[in-house]
């Protein structure tokens, strides 16, 4: 059960967070599946430039630098997650950035792919940032019903430029994803309500358990997207 590193077990220590206890450094939805998934079609590789944005302890980031060789940039608003992410296996290859997705601190068409996993999507800052042919990488929630929401989502991206060049949905594991963590939050109850204090367990509880419902409804969908900017962008 992650965490395991010793950073990342310090981390988790000082934060109540069940994210973290419970799904480790790669806090999204297929964990790092979905990231191999991503990074296989990302078009990284040698003297690329890659944002990890949001990236808690840069998971994608570490993996993407080790594997493709290309120059990996993790941002995140909280200083002590980066710090953890330097400490972990890969973390001297990436560069450690504190910031906002809403207030990226890098030029123009500074990057030629842009990852935000299950984070905030900063639509007018991706843009910004996208170098001409860039990938766009997300793992996100996306609009599940049957009123034409997932291909507004698409429309919005597409009138910015971009195209779908990958999709897969992920909302039958984000419903397994949070049925087990919602599993393991009551079965190990005394523990983690020792660890995060009865009232902040009660809250992630809660909060868990409106995740398993939602899904389980359909009234919240997950995917993953890859999307390319046109060149001419």
């Amino acid at each position: 059960m992650p965490p395991a590193h010793p950073a990342l077990q310090r981390l988790a220590d000082d934060y109540a967070a069940w994210w973290i206890d419970l799904l480790g450094e790669h806090n999204h939805v297929g964990g790092i599946e979905t990231t191999r998934w991503l990074l296989q079609r990302s078009g990284l590789g040698p003297g690329r430039r890659m944002l990890d944005a949001g990236a808690f302890v840069g998971a994608a980031a570490r993996l993407a630098a080790g594997q493709t060789g290309c120059t990996a940039f993790a941002t995140d608003v909280n200083p002590d997650f980066l710090a953890a992410g330097r400490g972990l296996p890969g973390g001297s290859a990436v560069h450690w950035v504190a910031a906002d997705n809403r207030r990226l601190p890098f030029r123009d068409a500074a990057f030629d792919s842009i990852w935000a996993l299950d984070t905030e999507i900063a639509y007018h800052e991706f843009n910004r940032v996208a170098a001409p042919g860039a990938t766009l990488c997300l793992c996100c929630e996306a609009p599940s019903d049957s009123r034409g929401g997932l291909d507004a989502f698409i429309e919005d991206w597409e009138r910015a430029g971009w195209q779908l060049a990958a999709h897969r949905p992920l909302s039958a594991e984000a419903a397994h994803t949070w049925r087990i963590a919602e599993a393991e939050l009551v079965r190990r109850r005394p523990y983690f309500e020792e660890r995060y204090g009865t009232r902040t367990y009660l809250r992630q509880l809660d909060a868990v358990a409106y995740l398993v419902q939602a899904y389980e409804r359909g009234e919240q969908g997950h995917a993953l997207f890859i999307f390319r900017r046109n060149p001419d962008r």
